[in-house]
């Protein structure tokens, strides 16, 4: 069963048309599959299109579109959210510390990624430091962008 673990980046991928998108769609429709996200990523996809929408690129009833459409879909079960533990923050200090030139979403984005490195799971992303660090940390990644 493929596990695959979506920051931000390639969630956003999968509810508009852009670089990539082909990438994730493909990802999506594996029989088995479980997508995983982190909480904040949920926020993250929020902020993300109302950008969008605020800056003219997509109308705000296309904004209200996606959300719902997102909305719907992680009602249904299509994504499993998981939450960083006190554990998590506390294992942050020695990754910030191996790989300082990440900001703080994406040590936590590590983090969570490898407490979950038991089920081989992929992470998903178009952040090239976090792919870098995830690589160096033996886990997994694709980039939806390199396609």
């Amino acid at each position: 069963m493929p596990y695959y673990y979506f920051d931000s980046t390639a969630l956003v991928k999968r509810y508009s048309m852009e670089r990539g998108t082909r990438i994730i769609g493909r990802l999506m429709v594996k029989r088995g599959k479980v997508a995983i996200l982190p909480t904040w990523t949920v926020t993250d996809f929020y902020t993300a299109f109302s950008n969008r929408a605020h800056h003219g690129d997509i109308t705000r009833d296309d904004c209200y579109s996606v959300i719902h459409k997102f909305e719907r879909d992680s009602q249904e079960g299509l994504y499993q959210f998981i939450a960083p533990t006190m554990q998590t923050y506390l294992a942050t200090k020695e990754l910030a510390m191996e790989y300082p030139s990440l900001r703080t979403p994406q040590v936590l984005h590590l983090a969570l990624a490898l407490e979950l490195k038991a089920l081989r799971l992929t992470v998903v992303s178009a952040d090239q430091p976090l792919l870098t660090a995830c690589r160096a940390a033996g886990l997994h990644i694709i980039n939806p962008e390199d396609d």
